[in-house]
């Protein structure tokens, strides 16, 4: 049965982080997949070097392009790194939306960490899942800053074997986030996505994998 993913990013470059290489390997599968990106605006990174939110989009639509993301949809659901001061049932009420307005299969949040964006997109997702209100499967994804500050689920790990070719993609594709990375010091960049599908991929005696993390799976007859 061809499915419906639909991957909810709190900024730009998460998607590809977490799922660079689930979602190329959807795609050849011949599914569905939507990515919509929550944050819009401008920002300033940890080294106060200002980045253009009209850039992240440009990048972003180039990184998904690499992917062969053709539905990608950029909402302005908060400001970037201003997630905590957007009315909460705002945000609910946009994921509802945007979940009944697409009719997913499958929907992808990304895991909570220190950045409050990730975190309150997750909260408000698990909010959108209360019980007996939508019918698609939940899961989550990580970036490599969830291995700081919050340990990642022990159980409910479902791994996804990813090609050289697949790794190759999502490498590159990240590459393309350069207001992100150029010029960076420290922080979390493509290298440090490599190591952890290498990691990941360790965990099943394979290159490379990543991990989704199962919140909610319906099966259906």
């Amino acid at each position: 049965m061809k499915r419906r993913h639909l991957v909810l990013a709190p900024h730009h470059d998460d998607a590809e982080f977490g799922m660079g290489g689930c979602i190329q390997k959807f795609l050849s599968d011949g599914d569905d997949v939507r990515v919509i990106v929550a944050a819009r605006g401008n920002y300033t990174r940890s080294d106060w070097v200002k980045v253009l939110g009209s850039v992240r989009a440009d990048e972003s639509r180039a990184a998904l392009t690499r992917l062969g993301v053709k539905d990608m949809v950029f909402e302005d659901w908060f400001v970037e790194n201003g997630a905590m001061e957007a009315p909460f049932g705002s945000l609910v009420s946009d994921i509802e939306g945007a979940v009944r307005e697409y009719e997913p299969t499958d929907v992808y949040v990304c895991l909570p960490s220190f950045n409050q964006d990730h975190r309150r997109l997750y909260e408000a997702t698990l909010t959108v899942f209360r019980p007996g209100l939508q019918t698609a499967s939940l899961y989550a994804y990580e970036y490599p800053g969830n291995l700081w500050a919050e340990p990642v689920p022990v159980f409910g790990r479902r791994y996804f074997i990813i090609t050289a070719d697949e790794m190759q993609g999502k490498f590159d594709a990240l590459n393309m986030h350069k207001s992100q990375f150029e010029g960076r010091k420290v922080g979390v960049d493509p290298f440090a996505a490599l190591k952890l599908a290498t990691l990941r991929g360790a965990e099943i005696g394979e290159q490379y994998a990543e991990v989704l993390f199962v919140l909610r799976e319906v099966v259906r007859p």
